[in-house]
């Protein structure tokens, strides 16, 4: 998987080194999910810890889109991370500055 994942955003084979630097990039997104699931179901203030953090890592993708852009152009994987990380920021922008209404805090 991890090969695969490298594999769209160059043509040439990935080192091993890349490899296993992506496999352990997959290690921590799955820690981030399991504490953003855990955050779902408890609300509160632990959701919006994990809300702010994931903000904060949408924040640095978006410019690191643009550093990748500049690097190896606006292929279509490039734009997908920029759209999806401004998505992903509004929303959580929303649900942070209206947490009562986005069923962030129970009233």
């Amino acid at each position: 998987m991890p090969a695969a994942f490298l594999g769209q955003f160059s043509s040439e084979p990935a080192p091993n080194f890349a490899i296993e630097m992506t496999r352990w990039y997959g290690v921590l997104i799955a820690v981030l999910t399991y504490l953003l699931i855990r955050g779902l179901m408890l609300r509160g203030a632990t959701l919006k810890v994990a809300l702010e953090a994931l903000l904060f890592g949408d924040v640095i993708q978006i410019v690191v889109s643009f550093v990748t852009a500049n690097t190896i152009g606006w292929t279509p994987n490039v734009v997908l991370s920029l759209v999806i990380s401004i998505i992903f920021a509004v929303v959580r922008l929303l649900c942070l500055w209206k947490p009562v209404e986005t069923g962030i805090e129970r009233s």
